[in-house]
């Protein structure tokens, strides 16, 4: 009955009006109604004095266009209310409150619908306690609209392309059903290439300058059950429009090929903004749903290519070829158009000697994404290359990333007669490669075995050694002052004794981690004879493993 909602406006305006016909005809219908409605209208009275509410009155809390409390994903979310409605599974009934909210598609924002049900309970509840309530109900109304309004600024800045840390938890958007997770380190926020790179049909969303139609806006309890198309909610005014201005500077750089709509949003729309942005997770390379309130602005680490210790110039050259391939805006490739026109770095020596820090520096030091792999995220059948390797190629055009392929060996050795499945991957790979047209770092510990067409590819091959004394100096202090140097108790020649060791970074860094370890339940600092005793350990025993293999 919708004029419950608006009897004491009703009221209202026969009191405003002035005395004729109009006024007694006002006052005719007020005296038809008022028996209809007294019930209800006292119930509804009683339930905001009281802050409680029977199953059977729950509708008359919800009012259309009203503004509600919900929870998605275990996060406080505002929404408006569309209609309510009974409805029936097996023998339970329940009122299903459907609501929207603004969400982005990656081309634009605008309303996206979803609905709760509250299940019939017996007696009264709390309206506050209920999945879904009137946020007027609230005695801190204005302190979260505050907040809410603050994050819809932050959410609203994040639509587009973002390079991000995050810190908080994820929902798994690749697996059956979403799933929360623990999530930290760096994130691409992109709605646009999650449902491009997935093959998925980004949602169609009301514009948000569409109101609630009069057809929409009602409670009708015949009705099927509402639609879900939005995120499920989880358990648990006067508006001010002063818009938000989107500050497109702050923006990552991105493809040219998008079409994207960034609307100025009112505080009103921006208090109903979901807390939730797509974006892509780079340390497990998967695609989620992150908190907004979990992301934050990028800090990059420029001591990383300062600290990579690399002989002769292979440092500087390696930063010349990337430095010169971004800025240049040269149309010179192969004679086929588009081909040859990536940047194609192979890194090869053995283990633990700075090839995979060589790009991560790099990257950093640059201010794009790295899209780390190895050959064991591409898969070894030949469908799943080719699957895994072209979504990231094309995800790293999309962001202006960098690609490390670590350990690419099964990908880059000669083919043979005697292994034709491994041949098919080595074509593949060189496919893929054909055109692309970014920077993509690879590492091999096997040099000799390349194939000789993907020789002709690299633009740049980067030798690595065994670290020389020097060389393992500078990894040690590079190391010790990351833990905190004031942690360890080092004088006199303590790090030139320890550069003797034959060891590489992989492993000194290894060692730091477990001298910090052994020594947690003692006060003081990490005394350098426990650094001494283990690095000798883990040579007696690289010595024992090399013997065991000869």
């Amino acid at each position: 009955m919708p004029l419950v909602h608006r009897w004491d406006d009703l009221k209202d305006y026969y009191v405003g009006l002035e005395a004729g016909k109009i006024k007694n005809a006002a006052s005719a219908l007020l005296a038809f109604l008022t028996p209809i409605v007294t019930s209800s209208v006292l119930s509804l009275s009683h339930t905001r004095q009281t802050g409680k509410v029977s199953f059977e009155d729950i509708w008359q809390i919800f009012p259309p266009s009203s503004v509600v409390l919900t929870r998605f994903y275990g996060v406080d979310v505002i929404c408006r209310v569309i209609k309510y409605k009974k409805v029936k599974c097996n023998d339970n009934e329940g009122w299903a409150i459907e609501m929207e909210f603004i969400d982005w598609n990656g081309e634009t924002s605008g309303w996206k619908t979803t609905s709760i049900t509250i299940w019939e309970y017996s007696g009264y509840r709390r309206v506050t306690g209920l999945p879904v309530f009137p946020i007027s109900f609230s005695p801190e109304e204005q302190k979260i609209r505050g907040a809410m309004i603050e994050r819809g600024r932050k959410w609203a800045s994040l639509r587009g392309y973002h390079f991000k840390i995050v810190n908080g938890t994820k929902i798994l958007l690749e697996t059956k059903e979403p799933q929360q997770r623990p999530v930290s380190g760096k994130v691409c926020i992109d709605a646009y290439a999650y449902y491009k790179s997935c093959n998925i049909v980004k949602p169609s969303l009301r514009p948000v300058a569409a109101a609630v139609s009069k057809s929409d806006a009602t409670s009708d309890e015949g009705e099927n059950s509402p639609e879900e198309n939005g995120p499920l909610p989880s358990d648990g005014f006067k508006a001010d429009f002063t818009a938000v201005q989107v500050d497109t500077n702050s923006k990552a750089k991105g493809p040219a090929d998008r079409c994207e709509e960034l609307h100025d949003l009112s505080d009103e729309e921006l208090l109903m903004t979901t807390p939730w942005m797509k974006g892509f997770d780079l340390k497990s390379k998967s695609f989620c749903e992150l908190n907004v309130s979990d992301l934050h602005d990028m800090q990059w680490n420029d001591e990383a290519f300062e600290k990579l210790v690399l002989p002769g110039g292979e440092k500087d050259l390696a930063w010349t070829f990337v430095e010169n391939k971004s800025q240049s805006t040269s149309d010179f490739d192969d004679f086929v158009a588009e081909k040859g026109r990536g940047l194609i770095i192979l890194m090869f020596g053995p283990p633990g000697v700075g090839k995979t820090f060589t790009a991560e520096a790099v990257a950093e030091k640059s201010r794009v994404p790295l899209y780390s792999m190895s050959a064991g995220d591409l898969g070894t059948a030949p469908s799943e290359v080719e699957k895994a390797l072209g979504r990231a190629l094309e995800l790293c055009r999309m962001w202006n990333a960098m690609l490390l392929l670590d350990e690419a060996d099964v990908f880059l050795g000669e083919r043979t007669n005697e292994s034709l499945a491994r041949n098919e991957l080595v074509s593949i790979f060189l496919r893929e490669l054909e055109y692309y047209q970014g920077i993509l770092f690879l590492t091999t510990n096997r040099i000799r075995s390349i194939d000789n067409a993907f020789q002709s590819r690299v633009d740049l091959f980067l030798p690595y050694h065994d670290l020389t004394s020097e060389a393992r100096k500078q990894v040690w202090e590079n190391f010790i002052n990351r833990a905190g140097r004031d942690k360890f108790d080092l004088a006199g020649d303590s790090l030139d004794k320890l550069s003797m060791l034959k060891l590489n970074g992989r492993e000194i860094k290894n060692l730091i981690k477990s001298a910090q370890l052994l020594s947690m339940k003692e006060s003081g600092k990490v005394p350098v004879e426990r650094l001494v005793l283990l690095a000798n350990k883990r040579v007696e025993a690289l010595k024992e493993l090399d013997t065991d293999e000869h």
